[in-house]
Order: C-alpha cells, then sequence, then structure tokens
C-alpha cells in the first residue's frame, strides 16, 4: 500500500468499519468480505457480527489488508430493536450486558475498547419501516457515533417498488449523504463533550427478489469503494499486527479520522488542521484560542467546502480546493465537504472536528 504523509507527518489508511458476515447475518464468508476489501484496496477492515466475538485467530494481514473482529451488539429481546452498540477493540466477548446499554459502555472501556452508536438516527421509509435507532440517550463515555450509516440511508428512498427496482441497480443516484437529522445530533452532541464520528457500510450482501427480479443490493466490493472511514495514524503500519492494529484504535479513539464517499471521488490527500504558534493540530485535538489561529481544510478536487461551528452552523465556506478561516470564538469546528454530481449536491467528505478552547 503508498504510505501516503499528512500535515504534522501522520501517516493516512482507509478502511471499512461496520460489516457482517456469515457468522450472523451477511452473505459472505470471511475470506470473501478480505477478498473484496483487498479489491477495493482497503487497509483496513473492521468486521462487526451482531453479539458475538468471532474467532480472533482469524485478525491479522490477509490479502494485504489489515483485518480487525469486533462485535455489534444489541439486546434481542427488546421490541422493537434499537440501541445497536459497535464494540471495538474488544478481547473478552460483552454481549451479557446488552441489555444495560451503560454497563455495556462501561464493560467495553473496562477492556479499553471503543464504542460508538450504530446508527443511532434511523428513518423508515414508504416501503421499509423497520428501523434499529438508539433510543437511550441517558448515557456517558461513549466514544462516538456511526455519523453515516450507507445501509439505511437507502430506506428513505425507496418510495415506490419501480423506484426500488432502480435503486437496487443505480445506488451511486440515490446516495446523498448522512441524514440532516444524524448532523445536527452530533451538533448537540458536540457542544456537550467531545464525540468521535466514523462512518460504516453494514454491509451484509443481502440478496432481495422484487417481483421477478434478484439482485444482491450493495455487494461487499461496492460498499468497500464508497463510504470508508480514513484514519490519521500516528506511525506507519509496519505489517505486525499487534502494533498495527493498535494504530487504527488509538486513531478512531482519539477522533484522528474523516467519513470519505471515495466512490464519488477519492478522497485520500484531504486535509484539516488548526496552524498557531508553530503547532499544528489535527482532527480531534484541541487547539488554544489564540492570535493567528488558522484553521486550514485543502481537498483533493473541486467541492464545496464547509466549516461549521457546532450549534452555530456555517461559519465559512469556499468552492475549490482551499479554505482559511480564523476562528473568533471557542467551540467545536468541523468540516463538511459537498460535490455535484448528476445535478444533485452529495455528501463527499465529513471531518471530526477540531476542538478550539
Amino acid at each position: 500500500m503508498p504510505e501516503i504523509k499528512t500535515p504534522g507527518g501522520f501517516y493516512s489508511y482507509r478502511g471499512s468499519i461496520h460489516n457482517h458476515s456469515t457468522f450472523s447475518d451477511g452473505t459472505g464468508s470471511v475470506d470473501e468480505i478480505v477478498s473484496a476489501a483487498a479489491s477495493a484496496g482497503l487497509d483496513y477492515l473492521i468486521l462487526t457480527d451482531h453479539n458475538q466475538l468471532v474467532d480472533q485467530s482469524l485478525q491479522g494481514w490477509r490479502q494485504d489488508v489489515l483485518l480487525l473482529i469486533d462485535i455489534e451488539v444489541n439486546d434481542m429481546a427488546l421490541e422493537p430493536e434499537r440501541n445497536h452498540l459497535l464494540t471495538l477493540n474488544v478481547r473478552q466477548d460483552v454481549t451479557q450486558f446488552a441489555p444495560d446499554p451503560q454497563g455495556l459502555i462501561d464493560a467495553v472501556r473496562a477492556q479499553g475498547g471503543l464504542t460508538f452508536l450504530a446508527h443511532p438516527i434511523d428513518l423508515p421509509g414508504p416501503i421499509i419501516k423497520d428501523i434499529y435507532p438508539w433510543t437511550e440517550w441517558d448515557i456517558e463515555g461513549f466514544t462516538g457515533v456511526e455519523l453515516w450509516n450507507f445501509m439505511s440511508e437507502f430506506r428513505v428512498h425507496a418510495t415506490s417498488k419501480p423506484v426500488a427496482v432502480i435503486m437496487a441497480y443505480f445506488p451511486q443516484l440515490f446516495t446523498t449523504g448522512p441524514y440532516p437529522e444524524m448532523l445536527a445530533k452530533w451538533d448537540e452532541l458536540l457542544q456537550q463533550h467531545p464525540t468521535a464520528a466514523i462512518g460504516g457500510p453494514d454491509a451484509h450482501a443481502q440478496i432481495y427478489n422484487i417481483g421477478p427480479l434478484r439482485r444482491r443490493f450493495l455487494p461487499y466490493d461496492y460498499c468497500f469503494r464508497a463510504v470508508n472511514t480514513h484514519i490519521i495514524a500516528r506511525e506507519a503500519f509496519n505489517r505486525e499486527f499487534e502494533h498495527d492494529r493498535d494504530l487504527v484504535y488509538e486513531a478512531l479513539g482519539s477522533a484522528r479520522a474523516w467519513i470519505g464517499y471515495d466512490m464519488l471521488h477519492p478522497t485520500e490527500g484531504f486535509s484539516y488542521v488548526g496552524e498557531a504558534e508553530k503547532r499544528v493540530a489535527q482532527m480531534g485535538e484541541s487547539v488554544s484560542l489564540v492570535e493567528g489561529l488558522t484553521l486550514k481544510v485543502e481537498t483533493p478536487a473541486n467541492a464545496h467546502i464547509k466549516l461549521i461551528r457546532a450549534g452555530s452552523g456555517v461559519v465559512a465556506e469556499s468552492k475549490g480546493r482551499e479554505l482559511a478561516f480564523q476562528p473568533s470564538q471557542p467551540g467545536a469546528y468541523r468540516v463538511e465537504v459537498w460535490k455535484k454530481w448528476w445535478f444533485k449536491p452529495r455528501g463527499w467528505i465529513f471531518s471530526n472536528p477540531i476542538y478550539v478552547r
């Protein structure tokens, strides 16, 4: 894999979080999913099968992809089903804590793990009404949220069976970005405490029958070319499993990451930093509000760049490949980048925030 250096001397890696295999409700074996990830050029891949810690001896460097195995936990006794939690960097099964969301978060933290609320804002569609939102907001200590759940986005677009057929064959026509309600919820959380964001395909590669048509919707290789989470690692991967695993989880836990819709255009080369007094602050980090502090954005292609302060909305924007802004107020500043395709703005890049103190 090419080593991509970032401002500040860090390393950028592209990976996919939130994927399901035949160990739960996915249709692909671990080997098939890893092959799809390798074909898509991913650097790392995280499997999160439902309510079971799959054999961790399967982890490691496979087909030039770093495979990590974690769990998506939920209380299967709940009706309706809800409160799914992505538990990352877990070494012991934590599914027994599923009925108690706070207890589950605490159990994962006790292992040094990370917790991301999966598809926390989940909206029903006209013909697909099953949803799995997060409803227990009286919690603390979670790492962050899944800002963009790729699979669930399509539910609201399936307004009829004919439209669903078109969507099954041309999903790129319908892809827009995270729910606006999810972006608003994230801004609300960012005003309360640091909250990391990831994106994931929620890949299952299920086969659907629509009348006489039979179609696998969102195959793994398609998902891995679409919504990914790019991390900013402190060191380069060296192909030693524990070293590289720890780099991935440290970056995710520190929110040094952005979500990229790489099918629209590769997002490698994106940069968002805060520069002041010879210091470069990365996404997820804090920087003091001092004279000369500049938030700088660079994108690998022309687009509509928006700098957003949580609670205040857009504070600066530009069209092109660069934006620079000197903030005058503290807050959590994050970046959205939108790119037009087929006459419609599409979410392209969503950064984690830089916290101005």
